[in-house]
C-alpha cells in the first residue's frame, strides 16, 4: 500500500472527501446520491452500523485467510467491484483501471452495460475475473449480440439486473441537468473549470460514451438522441419469461441482481440462476426499499447453500464486508467505494481501494479470531 496514499486517505471516507474536492459537483452528486430523499441510501448505512460482531479471544486460531470459493472459481478475497454506470463521468478511465486491478488482485469485476469502456476492453483487462452486468434490451437482436460479444470475449458470468422496471427519480441529477436529454449548463461548465485535473483527464479521454452500446447507436445521433436511445432500448422489464429466455441462450454462470425478497430469490433459482446478488441498487431505484443487509438475513435462511448468495449496498469498509459475510453472503460487491478511489486519487486509486478493503477485512478477521470467511457467521452471537 503506497504510503503517500495512506497518509492522504486512511479509510474510504477519506477517499470520498478527496473525490468531493477533485471532481465537479454534478459528478460527485451523481455518485453519492440515491433516489428521492436518499432514505434507502441512509437505511443501508444504518442497518450495517447496527450489526455487531462478537470476538472469541480465548480460542486457538490459525492465520486468517481471505480466500473465497465462488461458483467454481477461487478468488483472493471475498469482495469485488460492483457495476457503476457512466463511470467515465466520475473519472475518465475509471472502469479500465478497476478491471485491470481486479485481475491483478484476483477479485471479480462487474462491468455495467452503461460503463465507459466496452465489453471487449473490460474482458482484455479483467480476463477470467470479468463479469458483465446485463440490462436486457427491448430489441432481441441487440440482446443476443451483447451476450454473444460477452461470451466470445471470455466472459463466463452474466449478471442480469432486474430492479430497473422504471427509471429512478433522482432530484440531484435533475437539478444538475443529468436528465434525458442531458443539459449542459453554464453552472456545469464552471464546475468543470474549477476541477482542472478532472477536466484535463476528460479532454485526454474524450467525452464519456456508452462504449458497449456504441455499435447499436445511430451514427448521426447527438447527445440528446443518444440518451433517449439508451433509455428506450434498455427498458425491457425482466420477468420470468425473459429470465428463462436468457438462461436458454447463456452457457455460463447466470447471476440475478436486484433480489430483495425470498419469493424473488426462489423464482430466480427456479429459472436456473447459479447465483443471486441481494441489492437495492445502492438506494438509486426505490427509496422505500428494504436495506440489503435486512434482505440478506431473510433470504439466506430461505434458500439452499447450493446457490451462491452475494450482496451489495453501502459498503464503506472491510468491517462492512465482514458484516455482510457474517450474515451469510458468499461475496460482497462495492461500487461507490471503488469510484471514490479513482475519483480521489486517479487511476492508481483502484488498486489502493482494493488494498485498503483487504487490509481492513484482514484486521477484522484477526481481531475476531476468525480463521476463514466461512466461519464469520459464528461471530454474530
Amino acid at each position: 500500500m503506497r504510503r503517500s496514499f495512506s497518509e492522504r486517505a486512511a479509510c474510504i471516507e477519506d477517499l470520498k472527501q478527496l473525490a468531493r474536492r477533485r471532481i465537479p459537483k454534478f459528478a460527485y452528486e451523481y455518485l453519492v446520491n440515491g433516489c428521492n430523499s436518499n432514505c434507502a441510501v441512509n437505511s443501508n448505512r444504518q442497518a450495517l452500523d447496527a450489526l455487531h460482531l462478537f470476538p472469541r479471544y480465548l480460542t486457538d486460531c490459525p492465520e486468517s485467510s481471505l480466500q473465497c470459493e465462488l461458483m467454481g472459481q477461487t478468488y483472493a478475497a471475498p469482495f469485488g467491484v460492483a457495476p457503476v454506470g457512466l463511470s467515465g463521468l466520475i473519472w475518465p478511465g475509471a472502469s479500465a483501471s478497476q478491471a485491470r486491478v481486479a485481475h491483478q488482485a484476483n477479485i471479480p469485476f462487474v462491468l455495467s452495460s452503461l460503463a465507459s469502456i466496452s465489453i471487449e476492453q473490460a474482458a482484455e483487462l479483467a480476463q477470467e475475473n470479468f463479469w458483465f452486468q446485463f440490462y436486457p434490451p427491448t430489441v432481441k437482436e441487440i440482446s443476443t449480440d451483447l451476450m454473444a460479444r460477452a461470451w466470445n470475449s471470455g466472459c463466463r458470468h452474466l449478471v442480469v439486473t432486474i430492479d430497473v422496471p422504471s427509471a429512478g427519480y433522482r432530484p440531484a441529477d435533475i437539478r444538475n441537468g443529468l436528465s434525458v436529454p442531458p443539459k449542459i449548463s453554464a453552472r456545469n461548465i464552471w464546475q468543470s473549470i474549477c476541477r482542472p485535473a478532472w477536466s484535463l483527464a476528460t479532454v485526454r479521454h474524450g467525452i464519456p460514451q456508452f462504449a458497449s452500446m456504441q455499435p447499436y447507436i445511430p451514427a448521426d445521433a447527438d447527445l440528446g438522441n443518444v440518451a433517449h436511445y439508451i433509455r428506450n432500448t434498455l427498458k425491457k422489464v425482466v420477468d420470468m419469461s425473459t429470465l428463462a429466455s436468457i438462461r436458454k441462450q447463456w452457457q455460463g454462470k447466470l447471476i440475478v441482481k436486484g433480489i430483495l425478497t425470498a419469493e424473488d430469490a426462489k423464482r430466480a433459482i427456479a429459472a436456473e440462476a447459479d447465483g443471486l446478488i441481494i441489492s437495492n441498487h445502492g438506494g438509486r431505484q426505490l427509496d422505500a426499499a428494504v436495506p440489503s443487509l435486512q434482505a440478506l438475513k431473510s433470504i439466506r435462511s430461505s434458500i439452499s447453500r447450493d446457490t451462491a448468495l452475494m450482496v451489495d449496498g453501502g459498503v464503506e469498509s472491510g468491517v462492512d464486508i465482514a458484516r455482510y459475510l457474517a450474515c451469510g453472503a458468499d461475496a460482497v460487491f462495492a461500487g461507490r467505494a471503488f469510484m471514490y478511489g479513482v475519483a480521489g486519487l486517479g487511476n492508481d486509486g483502484a488498486d489502493y481501494t482494493a488494498a485498503l478493503l483487504r487490509r481492513e477485512l484482514q484486521q477484522v478477521m484477526e481481531q475476531l479470531r476468525c480463521p476463514t470467511i466461512a466461519d464469520l457467521p459464528r461471530f454474530l452471537k
